[in-house]
């Protein structure tokens, strides 16, 4: 009888400790005590497929690197969103950006250039999302280790802007915002359609870009300004309009064969520009 009461009293004690430690733990929990440990609450992802595979992403991204300007850095500023990192193509010049103004890249991080992203920058960053293009595949796994990674694949959005900032939208969870955009981007071509009116039909153009001192480059219709010049219902002239090889490299003394009604140049450099107009006067 002694034995029984005294496991009886073993147990109601024990009981008790373990009631008082429960007690204590929720207690703890409840008011955030120090002693224990934490996790950090969920984040919120999707999976997003792109040409390399199937990535997991934050939701809402809020650290995005970029690792191209015109094709990455322009169709993310234009949804609003600044980066807090992307490469410059240009550092030894004035400007940094190809589409974008400094000022409008201003307090974006330089980590490197398209070619060669500094790596040790990125992973300082602290990056929650990396989109890069489909010429950088070779540092696909090394930017995968630092965070998720999304490659843009521009060919095979048909070089496509409109389709590469849907896309990149659609990353980014703001597919509203890219169809706004490109609404006031179909707005602007009307307005100069009907500043243009008939004046359209009977012009021609021809676009080239300084590629060296004497030498100038043209361009297939997959770049920007070709689809831009299509949907306004600018003609090029024949030879741009026929050209297939994605880029032509001749001597500026053929400048002659570009001649059109309007004549765009474009380039890198004030001092290209200033040698290119010195030769042709």
């Amino acid at each position: 009888m002694y034995g029984y009461l005294k496991l009886l009293l073993l147990g109601i004690v024990t009981i008790v400790l373990l009631l008082a430690c429960h007690g204590n733990i929720s207690q703890n929990v409840i008011q955030g005590n120090n002693n224990l440990s934490t996790s950090p609450l969920p984040v919120a992802t999707k999976l997003v497929k792109h040409a390399l595979g199937e990535t997991r992403i934050p939701i809402k991204p809020k650290r995005i690197i970029v690792l191209n300007d015109i094709g990455l850095l322009d169709p993310v500023l234009s949804l609003g969103i600044k980066p807090i990192g992307t490469v410059s193509y240009f550092p030894e010049y004035d400007f940094l950006f190809r589409g974008v103004t400094n000022d409008e890249a201003a307090g974006i991080e330089i980590i490197g250039t398209g070619n060669q992203p500094n790596l040790e920058r990125i992973i300082k960053l602290k990056p929650d999302l990396i989109l890069m293009r489909e010429y950088q595949k070779s540092l696909y796994k090394e930017l995968s280790a630092i965070a998720p990674t999304v490659m843009v694949d521009l060919p095979g959005l048909n070089y496509s802007f409109k389709e590469n900032l849907r896309f990149i939208a659609q990353i980014l969870g703001e597919p509203e915002k890219a169809e706004q955009v490109i609404t006031q981007y179909y707005e602007r071509v009307q307005k100069l359609q009907n500043l243009m009116g008939e004046r359209l039909k009977e012009i021609e153009v021809s676009v080239i870009y300084i590629f060296g001192e004497g030498l100038i480059s043209t361009y297939s219709d997959n770049e920007t300004y070709n689809q831009v010049f299509q949907d306004i219902g600018i003609r090029l002239i024949p030879v741009l309009a026929n050209q297939k090889e994605e880029t032509v490299v001749s001597s500026i003394e053929i400048l002659n064969k570009y001649d059109a009604d309007v004549l765009f140049v474009m380039n890198d450099t004030k001092q290209l520009t200033q040698a290119f107009f010195k030769i042709l006067f």
